[in-house]
């Protein structure tokens, strides 16, 4: 026959009885109940900083090989050498001639080599800080007159075409956050 007092006398006994159970409890057994979690929680803590760190350390290895793959293709090729070389020497001239020339190609190759960067900027993946390797090169071809003047262009003709904004827009506004 079930008696619904019974049930909760048991119920409570089994709790009242559970305080004397850890004060039976030898002293060192009591202390070690109380910092073995305490030492748990510090062993973690320990390794989430550790692995923050490292985290760290690995984020920024992968934004210094984007940068240095850059600096890489950019001096290996001899397109973009030649391209850069005709900006820092001022050699080159944006006029009715540059279309359709292997010129042309040149220096879009150059500028496609560092839009691809800028994308990867504007992504987040990286900071103006992290270009800094960089940057004299971008700052040297974007501030170049004739380099603007082609620039121009390709942003009128993605509007005149109906195209989003183009590729280079993202270049042009890296070189803006740059500081020399």
């Amino acid at each position: 026959m079930y008696q619904p007092g019974f049930a909760l006398y048991i119920t409570l006994g089994v709790i009242n009885t559970m305080q004397p159970v850890l004060q039976v409890l030898p002293l060192w057994a009591q202390v070690a109940l109380a910092i073995v979690p305490a030492l748990g929680a510090l062993f973690a803590a320990f390794g989430l900083l550790l692995n923050v760190q490292q985290s760290r350390k690995t984020n920024a290895q992968a934004r210094a090989a984007l940068v240095a793959g850059c600096l890489k293709g950019f001096a290996e090729d001899e397109e973009i050498q030649k391209a850069f070389y005709a900006i820092e020497y001022s050699e080159f001239q944006y006029d009715e001639g540059f279309h359709k020339s292997p010129q042309e190609r040149e220096i879009d190759k150059l500028l496609r080599h560092f839009a691809n960067l800028a994308l990867t900027w504007q992504a987040g993946l990286l900071s103006t800080a992290d270009i800094q390797p960089v940057q004299y090169y971008v700052l040297r071809v974007m501030r170049d007159p004739e380099i603007k003047k082609y620039l121009a262009f390709m942003a009128n003709w993605s509007q005149v075409t109906g195209l989003s904004e183009h590729p280079y827009a993202v270049l042009t506004k890296l070189s803006e956050k740059l500081t020399p």
